[in-house]
């Protein structure tokens, strides 16, 4: 009983720092979503999987034209500097341009200022290929990290065989 009633002290000393006018007008209901809030996680605060925290599709758009969308989840961002496409065994198909659309910046604990993606990105990908080149292989990779725990993902690294037009 003693621990509960320390816990509860404890809400009521946060919660009159935080915000003196709410303390004063605490209900015993209030009190207990600050408790509940002091020591309860939720979502945001879990890291998930990097498939989940990071997708990436990509769709041919054309002969010479790939699309490919990043998304990172609600919380977390991509670092634009770390996302790189490349072709795996050309086969006669190069990159010829990607354009990714401008990011904003962000004063990072680990790179200093750069640019990053909060939200999904649509990337243009022009390939340059050869009269019998019908398929290739592309080689996408980008690292992000968690806003609020400040977690950052190794580099990720996706393969995908493409059929082209």
């Amino acid at each position: 009983m003693k621990k509960r009633f320390d816990i509860a002290m404890l809400a009521v000393l946060v919660a009159g720092i935080a915000q003196p006018s709410l303390a004063q007008q605490s209900t015993a209901s209030s009190l207990q979503k600050n408790v509940a809030n002091l020591f309860s996680s939720s979502k945001e605060d879990e890291l998930i999987e990097p498939d989940q925290a990071f997708k990436l599709q990509v769709a041919v758009k054309g002969p010479n034209t790939l699309l490919a969308e990043l998304a990172p989840a609600k919380g977390y961002y991509l670092y634009k500097e770390r996302i790189r496409f490349s072709l795996k065994d050309g086969n006669g198909v190069a990159i010829s341009a990607v354009k990714l659309p401008a990011g904003e910046m962000k004063t990072d604990q680990i790179f200093g200022k750069t640019e990053v993606y909060r939200k999904p990105i649509p990337v243009e990908i022009t390939l340059k290929r050869g009269a019998r080149a019908d398929k290739a292989t592309l080689v996408a990779s980008y690292q992000g990290c968690h806003e609020k725990l400040g977690v950052c993902y190794p580099p990720i690294e996706k393969t995908l065989t493409l059929a082209l037009p």
